[in-house]
């Protein structure tokens, strides 16, 4: 019988391995960021002690959160543990009153969602570089000394809730940068992690394309050998042309979906998004 519970730190070994299995990116340190922003929201999946499923529910604030590692062990499919872990991530949620429920759904688990009343809100890409060419790094507009309530402001503008939580996790636990310009109104930031088979780069939020490129350039010195992932949204044509100029090339499309009320912020100021499983 299969039974539902939070996960727990200790329980990460076993993710981490699922992920492995069905070649997702995410690292222990992944694993360890959601519970640590989200200790009621990450959920397991388990038969006779075997991890056979998981989900992750990340809230910010009241205005939006995030589902997202719905995965289940290939041996496990077919037996609706999917829409279990999905049923009790939406009640977790709903029971906080949060206004907007977020995915990025793949093609395989689109039906699942649907079904629960989820709808289609837009197309996003996933970018990737296998051999990213080491731009010199920028000029002194970029410092890794970070203004916390300007990012803040910012980023709530631009992704229409408040996930200060997330990005400060982001900035210890991974590369964080910011970009302002004297005598300008341009400002940005944007921060990369490890991943398995590639870094990723995300969130990058900024005011213009100039500040994002020099934001991107500069995360990509500080990141090792490894390919590099981004996801994009197709509505800010701005960040798909640079990715395109720094040698990123289309790797898979995901369709963002939405329960509740639509809150979209300012797509045109986000050129990466933080990643599938948290907006």
């Amino acid at each position: 019988m299969i039974k539902l519970r939070k996960m727990k730190s200790c329980d990460i070994p076993h993710g981490t391995d699922l992920c492995r299995m069905v070649n997702w990116n995410q690292l222990d340190a992944d694993w360890q960021r959601l519970i640590d922003l989200e200790p009621d929201g990450v959920f397991i999946a388990e038969e006779d002690g075997i991890l056979c499923g998981t989900a992750s529910a990340v809230s910010y604030g009241l205005d939006m959160a995030w589902i997202g590692m719905i995965l289940v062990h290939p041996e496990f499919r077919g037996r609706g543990i999917a829409a279990q872990l999905m049923t009790t991530c939406i009640s977790y949620l709903k029971q906080k009153q949060i206004r907007s429920i977020k995915l990025d759904a793949t093609d395989m688990g689109r039906p699942v969602y649907l079904k629960l009343g989820f709808k289609d809100e837009e197309p996003i890409i996933r970018y990737v570089n296998d051999n990213p060419e080491i731009a010199s790094r920028p000029s002194g507009h970029i410092t890794e000394v970070l203004n916390w309530s300007e990012i803040a402001s910012l980023d709530n503008t631009a992704f229409g809730a408040d996930r200060i939580a997330l990005l400060k996790n982001l900035s210890v636990n991974g590369t964080a940068v910011q970009y302002s310009k004297s005598g300008t109104s341009d400002f940005g930031f944007g921060f990369a992690r490890a991943g398995f088979q590639a870094n990723f780069i995300g969130p990058i939020v900024a005011t213009s394309a100039s500040a994002a490129r020099e934001i991107m350039q500069s995360l990509l010195t500080r990141l090792s050998g490894k390919p590099v992932m981004m996801d994009m949204l197709p509505s800010n044509t701005q960040a798909g042309e640079l990715a395109a100029s720094c040698g990123f090339k289309f790797s898979r499309v995901l369709t963002r979906m939405y329960l509740g009320t639509t809150q979209k912020g300012k797509p045109g100021f986000v050129f990466s998004a933080a990643g599938f499983e948290l907006g």
